[in-house]
């Protein structure tokens, strides 16, 4: 396997543990440290039964409302998440990035999934559903200049891949988490994880990607636009969807490679323009 900061669990990074320690004043349990294999992050259980999240950025291309995402969270209400505790940020010379570590609560119970999608339902309580659905209202309700979902990105992906003659503009939006798929959501006792994009979208928004990231089981699709069937029957949801499934269109054509969803996502698309026209 070719080293990569993309997959931290492939470079040797004990120079960089020592240095979270130092900062944190915390012990890491390296041995069952946590790596995503695609976007240079890694995360650690403490000795104080806390969880540090890693990452880097290279120095040119920090994006601040990315990297500020878990500490500006903390403003939030009502809304089940890990509870934000400190962070240390620092210059890595040698690998040319600045690193950065936030220590934050454990979560009691895990993520549903280890991707955004969903391969069976997992069988969640009501009890599940109704907190989810109070979070979401929750968090629509909050206040905040950052952006998830802004008009132009999704006007400029609608437009490229089922033309202009369709009507992009959002009038309703609100707050949200902005990457709403199965791996940021913990059960069977709710939490909502990785709060690195939240901030205003279409409202819906969080629906339409919940709803996209169920679609590998009918069931539990059907579930999710029945809950939120009051912000999905919107324009602004059913705009929501359809740039979601511009996204999996456009990933077929760039490629010639068909996933999973890409002809139920363009059965959606086409339903959906026929209501938006």
């Amino acid at each position: 396997m070719q080293a990569t900061l993309d997959d931290l669990s492939t470079v040797a990074l004990d120079d960089v543990l020592d240095d979270v320690e130092r900062r944190l004043g915390r012990q890491l349990k390296r041995e069952a440290g946590h790596f995503s294999k695609y976007n240079g992050t890694a995360g650690f259980r403490t000795d104080e039964a806390t969880w540090v999240r890693l990452a880097w950025r290279r120095m040119v291309e920090i994006d601040s409302q990315a990297w500020t995402g878990y500490e500006a969270a903390a403003a939030i209400d009502g809304v089940p998440r890990p509870e934000w505790l400190a962070a240390a940020v620092w210059t890595d010379q040698t690998r040319g990035v600045v690193w950065r570590a936030d220590e934050m609560t454990l979560v009691e119970h895990g993520a549903l999934s280890v991707t955004g999608d969903i391969i069976s339902d997992p069988g969640l309580p009501e009890q599940w559903w109704i907190d989810l659905r109070t979070a979401l209202t929750n968090l629509a309700e909050h206040s905040t200049d950052r952006v998830s979902m802004g008009q132009a990105h999704l006007t400029r992906r609608i437009h490229e891949v089922y033309g202009k003659d369709i009507d992009t503009t959002i009038n309703d939006w609100a707050c949200a988490h902005g990457d709403l798929g199965y791996a940021n959501l913990c059960g069977p006792g709710l939490s909502i994880i990785d709060w690195e994009s939240w901030g205003m979208g279409p409202v819906g928004w969080d629906a339409a990607c919940l709803w996209s990231a169920s679609l590998t089981v009918p069931a539990l699709a059907e579930r999710v636009q029945t809950l939120f069937a009051d912000v999905l029957s919107t324009r602004s949801g059913k705009l929501s969807r359809l740039l979601l499934c511009a996204n999996v269109e456009r990933a077929f054509r760039r490629t010639g490679r068909k996933a999973p969803l890409t002809d139920t996502m363009a059965e959606h698309a086409a339903s959906l323009i026929r209501e938006l026209q």
